[in-house]
């Protein structure tokens, strides 16, 4: 399982999605408030007791010091991704291009609903990303799961193969 994980604070909500191989969306937490990044925290290591978690992958914004301290403390890979516009960009697309293969499938959570219905396709100069469709609005459960889709969705590494000896 990859887990995808957005921090808010006083006015955003801090999510975690969790993603298959397979796409299925299985976990999806929505907390509120600035001590919500506690709480990830605790449901992270909930998840990890029950499930494989391949990695925890992270806006690093306001969980790059937990995140450490998840790798250190209980040895969870923990991948940092900037929410860059070049990067949104990518991870819009890619999360748009899931859902329209209808290779993403998710459990009907009614908050996770909620905010894919308050995100919106915002054109930049590099391409399009999700944004908030207004003011006061909270998106942070469709970020999260953009992240750990991007990350779900990576090309398997192919294993070295020996072509010869010098």
């Amino acid at each position: 399982m990859w887990l995808g994980i957005d921090i808010g604070g006083s006015r955003a909500a801090s999510s975690i999605v969790g993603v298959t191989a397979d796409l299925h969306v299985a976990e999806v937490e929505v907390y509120q408030g600035d001590s919500a990044v506690l709480a990830v925290v605790d449901k992270v290591l909930e998840i990890a007791g029950r499930r494989a978690v391949v990695e925890v992958a992270h806006d690093p914004w306001r969980f790059r010091s937990e995140a450490l301290r998840l790798e250190r403390d209980h040895g969870l890979e923990a991948v940092e991704v900037p929410m860059s516009s070049t990067r949104m960009g990518q991870a819009s697309e890619n999360l748009h291009g899931a859902i329209v293969a209808k290779r993403l499938v998710h459990p009907d959570h009614p908050e996770l609903n909620a905010h894919v219905a308050n995100a919106v396709a915002k054109q930049t100069p590099r391409g399009w990303r999700l944004d908030k469709s207004g003011e006061g609005v909270q998106i942070d459960a469709v970020v999260a799961l953009m992240i750990a889709v991007e990350r779900a969705d990576q090309p398997a590494a192919e294993a070295p193969k020996l072509l010869g000896w010098l």
